[in-house]
C-alpha cells in the first residue's frame, strides 16, 4: 500500500533543507542534502501513517498539492523573515508495505483456508501468501 503526500522543502542558508508535511499537523524533518531530506522525509511519512494505522486511527487525507501553501505553513508556524536560499514543494510516496516489513512490530499468525487448486497454483508462481494477505486486508481496511 502506497500512500502520497505533499511536502514543502526550504533549502537553508547555512545548509541543508528544513521539510514540512502540512498533511500532517506540520510535523517536521530536515536533512544535511536534498537527497537525505526527502529519505527523512519519507521515514517521517512512513512512522505517523503506520503509528495511526496500529493505534486503528484513520489515515490523514492528502491534499491536492495546488491547495498547500508555503504562507499558510509560515502562518501557522508563526514564522517571520526567514532567512532561507529557496523554497519548493512536491509529492513524496512511501510504500507501507515495505516500511511495515522493515520496521512494523509484532506479526500475529493466522490460519486460513483457501480452495486446493488455488494453493497450487499461487504456489507454482511462488506468490508470497502472507504479503498477498497483508495487502489484501490493508487495502480493504483503508479503501476510500
Amino acid at each position: 500500500m502506497k500512500v502520497i503526500y505533499p511536502v514543502l522543502f526550504y533549502e537553508e542558508k547555512e545548509g541543508g533543507y528544513s521539510v514540512f508535511v502540512p498533511d500532517l499537523q506540520n510535523n517536521s524533518t530536515c536533512g544535511s542534502n536534498l537527497e537525505e531530506a526527502m529519505t527523512m522525509a519519507e521515514d517521517l511519512i512512513a512512522g505517523i501513517v503506520l503509528d495511526e494505522m496500529e493505534e486503528g486511527n484513520k489515515i490523514p487525507k492528502s491534499s491536492k498539492i495546488e491547495k498547500v501553501t508555503f504562507e499558510e505553513l509560515e502562518k501557522k508556524l508563526e514564522i517571520e523573515n526567514w532567512d532561507y536560499i529557496s523554497k519548493f514543494k512536491t509529492y513524496i510516496s512511501v510504500d507501507l508495505t515495505s516500511y511495515a516489513e522493515k520496521w512494523g512490530k509484532e506479526l500475529i499468525k493466522k490460519t486460513v483456508n483457501i480452495p486446493k487448486w488455488i494453493n497450487t497454483r499461487a504456489e507454482t508462481l511462488k506468490i508470497n501468501f502472507s504479503k498477498t494477505l497483508e495487502e489484501a486486508l490493508l487495502q480493504k481496511i483503508y479503501k476510500e
